[in-house]
């Protein structure tokens, strides 16, 4: 029902209450942050297993769509069966996906037993007594910093005596973390069954989607968002595999780098230097900050070749392994990624800066689809560089070379002369 007979004021009331709604939202963001960040947490558990179904789904679906595809082409070319083709496919994705699950099991706990030891030694047997060493040198030579550490000492030792006071508490805490651990494992054992019941009723429920989208909108709000829907689901897999790639690559690479130099937990570091890398810009800082405490732990000497190696490593990913993989899918500046890693990341933490990059992306295009048409609708051009030049007037540049010209508008005969 419209308020005024005038289709002019109906517009305008239309967006002035969409503009006091979206503010309304930004300010309740913005100051009650923490309540609507607890609000989701908690739907966000009430759903965890559709979740890890739905995102493992989303993991799983090209591996499942390839395996179709090639037994529609090779083995039922005279006669399809659809059935069929997504019972094997399902089948398919899921070894594939346990696989690679057993695979990283399998490589980083033993690769971690058996490194304890080594970094235990290292502790005890070289570490400690270095900074012993140390440290009797520099009180021997400095009366007045020797009695400062004693008195550090003795509040060090009152402080552990409160602490085992109130190591009763810390263990419920340590047993609670046990528990929630224990919980998303088994909310991802839940949601590996819930994306195979995702994948084998894919149709039915993309076909339900479909109806229930173009029962509510109309045509080309519809079109609108099953387009939308598809640019999403292909730069979000763009950017998680083409990612996945090039943090395996570096793993690698980090790896035969650290053997040719012969340091010391080289798989076990190269583990992490490939895990992290997934976190874009500071994925590699990130993953170098543990893996240069242990090389510091075992040989001291070679820290600052390994920091100065995992530099080379970064800007050869940076500027050449991940532009040529990634290439420009994601559409994204360098200041725009950065923007969305720190964003995402205040936000929701490691996970925040994982999917922060491609979700701006996703973002940054819808604003700049919806730029773009408002600029066709006036006729005015969308490429960046118009908008850089110094303009005299719309639709009019200044060049010192050449007199004033019109740039992909003509000029009316009854619009002011330039007289500049």
């Amino acid at each position: 029902m419209k308020l005024f007979s005038n289709k002019k004021y109906n517009v305008i009331l239309k967006y002035a209450v969409i503009a006091i709604i979206i503010t309304l939202l930004l300010v309740t963001a913005l100051f009650r942050w923490d309540t609507i960040k607890g609000i989701f947490s908690a739907i966000v558990k009430i759903f965890e297993p559709i979740i890890w179904g739905a995102v493992i789904a989303f993991i799983m679906n090209p591996i499942m769509m390839s395996t179709e595809k090639f037994l529609n082409r090779f083995i039922f070319r005279k006669k399809p069966h659809q059935k069929i083709s997504r019972a094997i496919g399902v089948a398919v994705a899921a070894l594939v996906f346990i696989a690679v699950i057993l695979a990283i099991i399998l490589t980083v706990i033993p690769e971690i037993m058996s490194s304890i030891p080594g970094i235990y030694s290292g502790i005890t047997n070289e570490l400690i007594p270095k900074v012993q060493t140390w440290a009797k040198t520099i009180l021997d030579d400095n009366p007045s910093v020797q009695e400062a550490v004693m008195n550090g000492l003795s509040d060090l030792g009152l402080s552990l005596q409160r602490l085992l006071s109130t190591l009763g508490p810390q263990l419920t805490g340590l047993l609670n973390s046990l528990l929630d651990f224990a919980n998303s494992v088994k909310n991802f054992a839940f949601g590996f069954i819930v994306a195979i019941y995702f994948l084998a009723s894919k149709k039915t429920l993309q076909a339900q989607a479909k109806k229930l989208i173009v029962a509510c909108f109309r045509e080309d709000t519809y079109r609108w968002i099953f387009n939308f829907t598809t640019n999403t689901n292909n730069a979000l897999l763009n950017f998680i595999y083409g990612k996945v790639i090039d943090s395996v690559i570096i793993g690698i690479l980090c790896g035969i780098g650290m053997l040719i130099f012969n340091m010391p937990y080289a798989m076990m570091i190269s583990i992490i230097i490939g895990i992290t890398n997934i976190i874009p810009i500071f994925g590699p800082f990130i993953g170098a900050i543990p893996s240069a405490l242990l090389v510091l732990i075992a040989e001291p000497r070679k820290v600052i070749w390994f920091l100065l190696f995992i530099l080379a490593l970064q800007q050869l990913d940076g500027n050449i392994i991940g532009p040529k993989i990634l290439g420009s899918k994601v559409g994204l500046s360098s200041f725009w990624m950065l923007f969305s890693i720190i964003v995402f990341g205040s936000m929701f933490g490691i996970i925040g800066m994982i999917v922060g990059v491609p979700l701006f992306a996703v973002a940054y295009d819808l604003i700049i689809g919806f730029v773009n048409s408002r600029l066709a609708h006036k006729n005015m051009p969308t490429d960046d560089d118009y908008y850089d030049i110094p303009c005299v007037e719309i639709g009019l540049v200044r060049d010192d070379d050449l007199p004033a010209e019109p740039i992909a508008i003509e000029q009316r005969d009854d619009a002011p002369e330039d007289k500049t």
